[in-house]
Formats: structure tokens, sequence, C-alpha cells
């Protein structure tokens, strides 16, 4: 058994069947990004990025890897799926060498999988771990096997993902064998070590016999660091005869930079394999004598920072507060009034499901943010929760709400069918019915691109709304392949941006326009994460989330009625708010969201983190417009409701789109390794866990626990920046003080 992923930014890896494997081999996306990375110009300067950028966008598959122990894709996580994979690159017609070897030959080393990558021009090879044999004794004997000399020798860590290609890609597969769930032998329990091969002194009872009890970095038993060194080079079993020189440098190289690069200190942490000292001393002086990095190794960072969650006392740093954690400010008295008769835990959730709503009756409202740029009262907002837990609950509140907008539809609806009566009564007339620009602004999610830029043309920027309460609604139209423009329409519509098609054919709608359009979905988690899979889009960013409370072995939440006045009451404020119009100034709101903002960035600079910095721009954009609309609930006029409101919906965001999203963007934005924290959404302030009088090893320790680059450059860039905004001060060339 192997496992597969969403891509390698996306999801956790999950078990792959043949049954899922053969779905996601014949995706239609999968063999649309295949085909545009072969149409792709080799020759052009940015060939590399555009190739990378589409192979990132595939799904991929672990080979090596039959499950991971905290879901996440890191080495020391894997259980090993008794599998290894080859990689063959640059091969100029795979098809054709393909075609002239010994297929016999596949079936005598257990290969399962032979299949062209996903750049066109290499070939992926899985077959089959001999017992007691390593990753790349695997690799080396399926290579020499099909009298392949070169290939890519870092193909070995447990993770290593693959990027899954389409059927016509794959030249010859054996799914009995890929996809077995039976224990390989590598996963029984192991026969006695070769009379030969001393026990590795990374277990506990060979401490004291190869001298290292008691060696320790930085509090670390160097016997733990190796241990998880050898699980990521892919020999947490040993070193067999034939591989134990290379396993031994392997480690020396990355065991130097930890060791002062001292031989004798070596000698004592490094397990023997069953070499003499002689042998050891001289592997040992050529990995010392190799050129030096000026910082530690990724692969060594990941063990040093796995080894320390696990026994330093700083492994469980607390992440950053979560959004359930922030209370309610005062509301607007329609806000009030739509949550009164809701149990507390849910009305966070109804005042984030209310914003679209309200921003659509106030769509003849502008106002300019921060940036003097024009904006209207856009919002997304994503609801989720379990199955079952009542995420329904908003319907009656916001039904009230759309009164007006319904009532007008009403209206819109029989303009449009009598147009199309006439239309068909005509068919075969010269005079034609005029169309009347019929414009029903609530339509749901499942419209086409056709209808929905004709609607949008038709309402002359007024904001049309989305109600979606089932999300994988939408999940289904992706599949049906619209998705991709959908997606383009609705990240436009953040900023109200232009969108446009042309066709020759006149049965189809064209348009050049700008996107009012206002977005409320509900769904369950796995329905939100097969929605918003892909966070390089930006559609997730810009979208309000709210989680609603789990209802499991919980009694059943009560939702009381409104009574008569309230309905009126909400029902007023709606047509209030649907009459509102033109352009609006709080320059104490502009104030407020500035000093939120400067808060936010002060925050992202003490954690140096890109995440934070990037969702809390969305997030106070989002804030200010949420502000504009309690304006106007205000009836115009800047109150403390209005400050609190606004930065209550910039904070609420921004902690759900850290908690959801922000690992995640972290890792895209600047490949931090993913192995600080268990917890989600972590953004802890590097400088607050620094002393009061720190060094650039003091920097350069924490940021390796979190996955950070320990580059030069990088130190220097974070000290420039906290130093540029006050927050240290130099006391010497390579030592700091905390102001």
């Amino acid at each position: 058994m192997i496992t597969y992923q969403l891509s390698v930014t996306q999801g956790f890896p999950l078990p792959c069947t043949e049954d899922i494997w053969n779905e996601i081999i014949d995706r239609p996306a999968v063999k649309n990004i295949c085909d545009q990375i072969a149409a792709l110009d080799p020759a052009a300067p940015d060939f590399n990025d555009r190739k990378q950028a589409l192979k990132r966008r595939l799904p991929i598959i672990i080979p090596h890897a039959r499950a991971f122990v905290n879901n996440k894709r890191v080495s020391a996580d894997a259980i090993p799926s008794g599998l290894a994979m080859l990689d063959v690159d640059h091969v100029d017609n795979p098809r054709e060498w393909f075609e002239a070897i010994d297929k016999q030959l596949l079936s005598d080393n257990k290969i399962y999988l032979v299949a062209i990558t996903a750049s066109g021009h290499g070939i992926r090879i899985i077959g089959e771990r001999l017992e007691r044999e390593s990753i790349e004794a695997a690799q080396l004997r399926m290579a020499t096997a099909l009298n392949i000399t070169e290939y890519d020798a870092v193909t070995k860590d447990l993770a290593r993902a693959s990027y899954v290609v389409p059927r016509d890609y794959i030249l010859w597969i054996y799914a009995a064998g890929l996809f077995s769930e039976e224990d390989r032998p590598d996963l029984r329990e192991l026969p006695a070590l070769p009379p030969h091969q001393e026990v590795s002194s990374i277990a506990t009872e060979s401490d004291s016999d190869t001298g290292t009890a008691g060696l320790s970095y930085r509090g670390i038993p160097y016997a733990d660091i190796v241990q998880q060194l050898m699980l990521s080079i892919g020999a947490a079993d040993g070193a067999e005869q034939g591989e134990r020189n290379t396993v031994y440098f392997t480690l020396a190289n990355y065991m130097r930079y930890i060791c002062d690069f001292n031989v004798d200190l070596l000698l004592q942490v490094l397990p023997t394999f069953g070499l003499s000292e002689p042998e050891r001393r001289q592997v040992i002086a050529s990995a010392i004598g190799r050129p030096r990095k000026g910082y530690l190794p990724t692969v060594l960072q990941s063990a040093i920072a796995i080894c320390e969650r696990e026994c330093s006392a700083l492994g469980g740093i607390p992440p950053m507060a979560k959004s359930t954690d922030l209370a309610l400010p005062e509301l607007p008295r329609l806000l009030k009034l739509v949550c009164r008769r809701l149990p507390e835990d849910y009305r966070p959730a109804m005042v984030i499901a209310s914003l679209p709503i309200l921003g659509t009756l106030a769509t003849r409202i502008r106002f300019e943010y921060l940036d003097r740029q024009e904006q209207s009262l856009s919002f997304f907002s994503c609801i989720t929760a379990p199955a079952a837990s009542g995420k329904s609950f908003i319907r009656k509140p916001l039904d009230l709400l759309l009164t007006p907008i319904n009532e007008q539809d009403a209206i819109e609806r029989e303009k449009e069918q009598a147009y199309k009566d006439k239309l068909r009564a005509s068919k075969n007339s010269k005079n034609q019915p005029e169309d009347p620009h019929a414009c029903p602004r609530n339509n749901g999610v499942a419209i086409s691109i056709a209808k929905l830029l004709q609607l949008l043309t038709y309402a002359e920027g007024k904001h049309l709304i989305g109600i979606g309460e089932e999300m994988d609604t939408l999940v289904k139209s992706e599949r049906a392949g619209v998705w991709s423009q959908k997606s383009d329409i609705y990240r436009l519509a953040f900023d109200n941006a232009e969108y446009g098609q042309a066709y020759m054919s006149d049965a189809s709608f064209n348009a050049h326009i700008k996107v009012y359009y206002n977005l409320l979905l509900t769904g369950t988690p796995n329905s939100m994460k097969r929605f918003f899979k892909d966070l390089e889009n930006g559609l997730a960013t810009r979208v309000c989330f709210a989680q609603l409370p789990d209802t499991s072995f919980t009694e059943i939440p009560v939702f009381a009625p409104y009574t008569e006045a309230e309905r009126a009451e909400i029902i007023r404020w709606a047509r209030q708010l649907d009459a509102e119009q033109g352009t609006i100034v709080c320059p104490q709101l502009s104030q407020t969201i500035a000093n939120w903002l400067e808060a936010k960035r002060q925050q992202a600079i003490d954690a140096d983190s890109h995440a934070m910095d990037t969702l809390r721009r969305r997030a106070g954009v989002i804030g200010f417009r949420a502000g504009m609309l309690c304006y106007l609930l205000e009836n115009r006029k800047f109150t403390k409701t209005v400050g609190q409101f606004a930065e209550w919906v910039a904070e609420y965001v921004f902690r759900n789109q850290m908690e959801l999203w922000g690992d995640q963007l972290e890792q895209e934005l600047t490949g931090a390794l993913d192995i600080f924290s268990g917890e989600r959404g972590s953004a802890t302030s590097l400088l607050e866990l620094l002393p009061a009088e720190f060094s650039n090893a003091d920097l350069i320790k924490l940021r390796a626990r979190k996955g950070q680059s320990v580059k030069g450059s990088a130190i220097s860039m974070v000290l420039n920046r906290w130093r540029g905004n006050g927050k240290i001060e130099k006391l010497s060339d390579t030592r700091w003080k905390k102001l």
C-alpha cells in the first residue's frame, strides 16, 4: 500500500487504493496540467518556473510510505511501504526506452510501475524492496537490472513525493503488487543481524559500549539525532554489506556540523556498522574535508527539530490565539436582533454569514480604502461544521434579511418568463420581442458562466448574491470542468475587478464588466478542503471562515423562533440598507484599521511569518468593509460599536485564516519545514522566545527549531528588520539586546 495527497502543499497523506489510483490518473485536470507542461517552450527564460508551478498543482503519491503516524508528510513519522522508487531524468524518448528493454526483467525484479514523469522527459520506476534491503540498495538493484547508469540518487527519503500523471503516461503496471495490503518483507519482524555486523550505537544497550552515553547536542542525545537522520536517508534498519561505507559517510557528512568537525567525537557518536576503526577514521576524514555550508543542512535541521519537539521543554510553544477565544463585541441593533434567538456559540458564525447578504443589500454604497482605491461591500463567507450539526440555522435569519432582494427578484423573474414566452411565440417572426434585461440577483451557485456574465451585465453595478448550502455543489461543478472560470470570477469579485469573455458564436454571451458578486457557502470541513484545495489561486485567502462548534454527543441546539415584532424590525432594517446609496467617508474607521494592521505587522515581524503578513492585509480589507457596513447601521455615525466591530471582524477572519491555512501558506511562501509545532496556524513570536540579550547563534537555533532557513542572508534580514523597527539594538557584531 502507498499513500497519496491532494498536492505537495495541500491535504495530508491518505491510503491510496487501486480504485483511488484509477480515479486520480483519469482526472481531466491531471491530463490537462500534463498537456500544459508538454506544450511549454523549453527555450523560454521562465520555462522551469512555469513547469514547476504546473507540477505543484498535480496530486502526489508517496511510494515509500504506507502511512504517516501524525498525518504529516514527514520522514520521521513514516511507516515504510516496502517499495522503492527510482527516478531517471533526462530521457529524450521514454517510450522508445521502454520498448527497448526486456519486459521479463520487470517481473524478475518485482517492478510494479514504470511511468513517464510529469515533465515528459523522465522515467519513474517503483518496485518492491527485498528482505532487509534499503531503499538505496533496491534502487541500485533495479537500475543495474535495467542497465540504467545514471539516476537521481537523492530519491531515498521515506516522504519523497511523486507527481501523479495521466493514464497514457503509464508504460507498465502490476496493480496487485503496487496496491497489496500485505506486509512487505522489511515490515515483518526482522531476522537476527548477520554474524559480522555490530549492533548500532543507537540501541540503548550499546551506548555504554560505544561511549555515546551522556554525549548530547543542546541537550539532545547524539544517538537520537543519528536515528532521525537514518530514518531520513532510508537506512533505519542499519547498513548492509556493500553499503556500509556509503551510509557511514552520509551520516558523518551531516553530523560533522554539530560535532565541531572533530574526528574523535564523530567516532564516538556514529554507529560502527561493523567497520574497523581505521576505515571509519578514513571515511570521517573524507567527510570533514568536503566543502562546508555556512548553515546546518536542512535534513539535519529537520532531525534536530523533531528530536527537540519530543524531549525539549520548549517543544510545546503555544500557538496563536484561536478565533473561538474571541468574544463578540457590542453589535449594531440589526445584528443583535439576528443573533438574539441563537445559542451563544452560533452567534459569531451568524454574523459572518450575514455579511454577504448585508453587503448585497447596500450594493449602491462606495468608499475608499486606505490605499485610496474605491471599494464596495463585497464579502465571501464560508460556514463549516460537521454533518448534522445545525448549519441550516442560518436559513431563517437570512430569509428575513433577503426580503427586499427576493421581492425584487420575483418581479424580475416574471419579466424574464414573459420574455421567454414571447420569444417562443415569435420564433419564426421577423419582429422579435425586446429583451427586458431582467436580472434576479439571488440565483444560487449552480449557474453557468454565460448566465452569470449576463446577469452581472444586466445588474449594472449591483451585487449578485450566491448562496450554496452544500459546498459539494460547487465541487461537482469543478469536476464538470467549469470551475477554473468561476474561480477566476470569484477572485476578481473580491476587488470588483473586470472580467470578460468573447466568443465567435452568437449563442454565447460576450461581455467585459466589473464583477460585483457576493458569496455565502456552508458545508462540512471535508467539503471545504475539497473546495479550497488550491491555496495558490488566492481564493481561500479572500474568504471569511467561521467554524461552528462540534455538537457530537451533545443535546440538540435550540434555535428559538423570532417574534413577529422582531421579524418586522429585521425586515425594516433590510429595507433601509437596500435604500442606501452614495459614497461614504469615515476617517476614524480608517485609523482604526490602520492601527490594527500595524499591530499585526509588528506581530508578523516578531514571528518572522510571511503568512501572517499576507493574511493580515486581506483581513484588514474585510474588517474595513465590515466597519463601513456597521457605520451605515449606526446611522452613518462613527461610534464605539463601529470601531470594535471592524476590529473584531478583521481579527476573527485573520485567526481563522491562520488556523486553517497559515502553516501551508508559510511553507509555500518561504519553504519552511512544517515541523515546529503540532498546532495548526502557529505563529509564535521568535523575538519573544529569545532572551533579553541574545546572539546570532540563539536566533539560528530558534529558527532551526521552526524549520526556517538559517542561511546567513536570512538571519541578517530578520535582524535588520527587527533593528529597523526599533525592536533590538546592536551590542556587538554577533550580540543584540531587545528593546
